[in-house]
This record gives C-alpha cells, structure tokens and sequence, in this order.
C-alpha cells in the first residue's frame, strides 16, 4: 500500500476516534459520522479522477500499525486525564468516556485497538518492544478505570485468542510439566474474574437480562423478516410496559429504565431483520473467520483477536453505533484481502464510468454537506430555545421541519417539546405522535401526556400517564400527575388509591422529589381518613 494511501487511513481513523464539535447537537458522535463519510467519499472521486490502476491490497503496513496503536494511546491517556479530573467527562453519569459519549465506545475502540498492540509487541525489538508494551498497559488501565466489563472481557479473551495462536508459546506451554494443571488455574482466575465483573454490577447485568427477555417477546411477533428498520427503539419501551403490567411483582421492576439498544447487536438485528437478517450476519461473520483460519501469515492471530474482540463487543454491547469501530472492522477485513492489481484503460465505457463515480461522488458530497449545516443550524437554533426565546426560534423549527431533519426522532423530540414549552399543545402533539412511530420512551409519554392535560382532554392523559408507569415502574411521577388527575376532578376512590400506591412503592433513589410526592401522597390519605362523610371508611375498603 502506498505511503500516501496508509496516510490517509491514519487520518481517517484518527478523525473517526477523536472529533467533536459543540455546534452540534450529539457533540461527540456527529462530527465523526460526517468527518468519516465525507472523507470517504472525497478519496472516493479523487481516486476516479485521477488513478490510472486500482491496487487492491490489505492493510499490513506496520506504519498503520503503529498509527492505530498510537491514536488508542492518545485515546487512553485522554480518558485518564479525565479520570484523575484534569479534564471533564462528555457525561456526567462517568468519569472516563474519552472523546466518546460514555465509556462503551471509549471501551470498544481501546478493545479493538489492544490486538494490535500485541502483535506490535511480539514482533518489536529493543525500545520499540518496550513502547509497545508501555501502550498496551497504559490501555489496559484506561479500559479497567473506565468501568466497562465488556471491554475488560474482550481485552482478554482476544489476548487469549492471540497467544493461543502462536505456535511457539503452545509448544514451550505444552513442554512444562504441570501444563494441565496451570491451564486449569487459569480457567478458574477467569472464572472467578467474570463473576467477579459480575457482582461488580449485578443491578447493571440483570437489567440486561429484563431488556433481552422483553426483545425476546419482540422477536416472537415477528421472528422471520422482523419489525423493519429503526423498529427496537420504536416500540420496545411499549413491549417493556406490556411486561410489568403481566408481571406486577417482577424483581425488574427497580431496574428498569429507558431503552435504546438491546446492549447486544445480534439481538437488534433480530428484533428488526428476524431471521433473515440473522442470517445474513452470522453468514457474513463464518465466512470472516474461515478466511481468517485458512490464512498461512503470522496476520491470522491478529485478525482472528481482532474479530473476536469485536463480536464479544457486539454481545453486551452496542459498537456498532460508533463509526471508528467500522473503520476497525474494515482493517481487519482488508488484512484478508489478497493483492491485485487492475489496469484502467481509456476506453470510453472506463471514461463514461470514471466521470459517472466523479458526478455521483460531487453530488453526494454536496448532500452530506448541506446535511451537516442543517444539524449545525439544528444546534445554534436549540440553544437559542434554551435561553429563553423559544417563541422566536419556532419559525425556525418549523422550517427545519421542513428538511431531512424530519426523519430525524431526536429532532422530532425536541421540536414537540418546544413546542410544549411554547403552549402550542395541539401541534406538539401532532409532532410527538411522528416522533412516537420512530423513537419511543418514557419521556416523550410524559411530554404527550401533558399536552392532552392541558387541552383537557384528562382521559388521554391517564391512559398515557398509565403506559409511562408501566414503562419504568420505579419511576414515581406518571404515577403522582395521575393522582393530581384523580384528585383534581375530585374523583376521591381513584386518588386514594394512587396515594397509597405512591407511599407504599419501593424507592430505587432517594431525592427532594420522590419525598415531596409521597409527603403529598401521604397528606391527601390522612385528609381522607379524617373526613366524616360516609367514604371517610374507603381505606379500608380498597384494601
């Protein structure tokens, strides 16, 4: 591969690890996704334009090598620094998320990253041997203090993969004397250390086991073609309410939370393809690996940790969702692909065809371009909302509303709470109802539940605060605004009832808030029990 070429992958993937922007509104995952595909897509049109042969070749130069491993290091110190404080954390719930959102793709990108290191390590000498293995421990500690087991677990099952691999470690291992009995140790150390990132969070990785138990459900509906595109994050949050309503005493229950992936991509993949799509992936993947097995080079353990990394990441996790992962999974891919080269005659079909990727390539730029002001415009008009003079700023929604930003749920989000914000209830909720067919959760039922109070429509309005306490039942205000409901229309049997529910129900975290309901709830029952008229006895009646 030509310098020029392992350049540009360098830069490629730097951009893809370390860009972000405040002028958009996702600061850390957007300017990356643009960054990615309009560089692709200039390389794209320039090679066209200008190459006279097309080489086809694997990515094995140990100056890429030495990039990627490079970048991660920059990448792991960076979350260190924003470990010890000296930086701040993209997310307040995490001290360590790098230039990533939170630590799963922080994790992900170091656990991709650690394979090669370790092949940079065994083929190293001298002070290159001690940098790379300098790297790989300073990586190690960034992805331990980021918190994040899965990528713990890649780390070491993929390292495990790669020295297994090596046919001169098998045979001095197979040379000691009590080998049995040290591979057996090491099966319980790993033993003990998974159930040891286990119990580190067991509330975490049981609430897992809720979201895979309800995406179950979801593929039984549907379990051939799916639900379609964009569908786990449509309707999961109403499948997960349908599950506590028919399991009222679940142990979930204080679990549960907002969903937006199943926290595993196969799972996403069949809640959404079925079947099929199932398939399609595993197909894909066999056929990676029986290349990578058939491989004769010392790149086979590389590739093969590689892989293994990336489909442990994808079983408790959501890698997928960060664009340097792709750009990993398109290194590994290439280290199996063989050398060609093809000759570029100036025919005119080659002409015709090289003008066509230019044309195609200009115009598709232009459209990612345009699409990157919008969501810039998006992030300058949000905090102009923010700042008080959401009035102003809805003519300009409404004209963004107008754009692709539309297929956009987030965008959807936001503009009906604005609008919610600016007492326009009936176009909220008319935007809240488009917003619902592609991203569902808790929030926008609060949102959608307020618009139909304050149109009076109270009926509506239960039935949706209802659905929201379903949807997360630790969660105490669809429970305390459907009280108000009750309690407001002076409908005392329902009101009581809610009352009770709310001083009796479990606390997951202690607040002002959650104290000022119950001590309301708790007021209104003993107003009740001290009033003598002939329902002064309802208590004891609904128990």
């Amino acid at each position: 591969m030509q310098l020029k070429g392992l350049i540009i992958f360098n830069v490629i993937f730097l951009g893809s690890v370390f860009l972000t922007s405040e002028k958009f509104v996702n600061e850390t995952n957007t300017p990356k996704f643009y960054f990615l595909v309009i560089s692709v897509i200039i390389f794209t049109g320039a090679a066209a334009l200008t190459k006279n042969t097309i080489r086809i070749e694997g990515i094995r130069s140990l100056l890429v090598f030495w990039g990627i491993n490079v970048i991660c290091f920059f990448q792991a110190c960076y979350g260190l620094v924003q470990f010890v404080g000296w930086l701040p954390s993209n997310n307040l719930s995490f001290p360590i998320t790098g230039s990533f959102d939170n630590p799963a793709g922080f994790a992900a990108v170091l656990s991709l990253g650690f394979p090669i290191g370790l092949y940079l390590f065994s083929k190293a000498k001298g002070i290159e041997k001690y940098l790379a293995g300098a790297i790989l421990a300073i990586i190690s500690v960034a992805v331990i203090l980021s918190g994040s087991r899965t990528g713990i677990i890649a780390i070491v099952i993929s390292s495990g993969i790669f020295f297994a691999f090596n046919h001169n470690v098998l045979i001095k291992f197979r040379q000691l004397h009590y080998h049995k009995l040290l591979l057996g140790l090491i099966m319980i150390c790993l033993a003990i250390g998974f159930f040891t990132l286990y119990y580190q969070k067991k509330d975490s990785a049981n609430g897992r086991l809720l979201i895979w138990t309800v995406s179950s459900e979801i593929i039984r509906d549907k379990p051939v073609f799916g639900h379609g595109y964009g569908a786990f994050q449509a309707i999961y949050m109403d499948y997960q309410a349908e599950y506590f309503r028919n399991n009222p005493n679940s142990k979930y229950e204080l679990l549960a939370d907002n969903v937006k992936h199943p926290f595993n991509e196969f799972i996403k993949v069949a809640v959404e393809y079925g079947l099929v799509g199932l398939i399609i992936v595993f197909s894909f993947l066999l056929l990676l690996f029986w290349n990578t097995v058939k491989l004769e080079s010392v790149n086979k353990r590389l590739v093969l940790s590689g892989l293994i990394a990336l489909v442990v990441l994808a079983f408790f996790s959501y890698p997928l969702q960060y664009v340097s992962v792709w750009v990993f999974l398109a290194f590994y891919v290439s280290i199996l692909m063989p050398n060609k080269e093809y000759k570029i005659r100036n025919t005119i079909i080659s002409i015709i065809s090289r003008g066509a990727i230019v044309i195609v390539s200009l115009f598709t730029l232009l459209f990612f371009y345009q699409q990157l002001r919008i969501e810039m415009k998006w992030k300058t008009i949000a905090v102009n909302s923010l700042r008080g003079n959401t009035q102003k700023m809805l003519p300009e929604y409404e004209k963004l509303y107008g754009t692709m930003l539309r297929r956009n749920p987030l965008f959807l989000y936001n503009y009906g709470a604005e609008l919610y914000v600016a007492r326009q209830f009936d176009r909220s909720i008319e935007i809240m109802k488009e917003c619902k067919r592609k991203f569902n959760d808790y929030d926008l039922q609060l949102v959608l539940a307020e618009n139909y109070y304050q149109i009076g429509d109270f009926q509506k309005a239960i039935q949706i605060y209802e659905q929201a306490s379903y949807m997360i039942p630790c969660r105490f205000i669809p429970l305390y605004k459907w009280f108000e409901i009750y309690e407001e229309k002076y409908q005392t049997r329902d009101a009581l009832r809610l009352a009770l529910e709310i001083c009796e129900k479990s606390v997951k975290v202690e607040s002002t808030t959650v104290s000022y309901i119950q001590l309301k709830a708790s007021t209104y029952i003993n107003k009740v029990s001290e009033c003598p008229k002939p329902d002064s006895n309802i208590i004891e009646i609904i128990y």
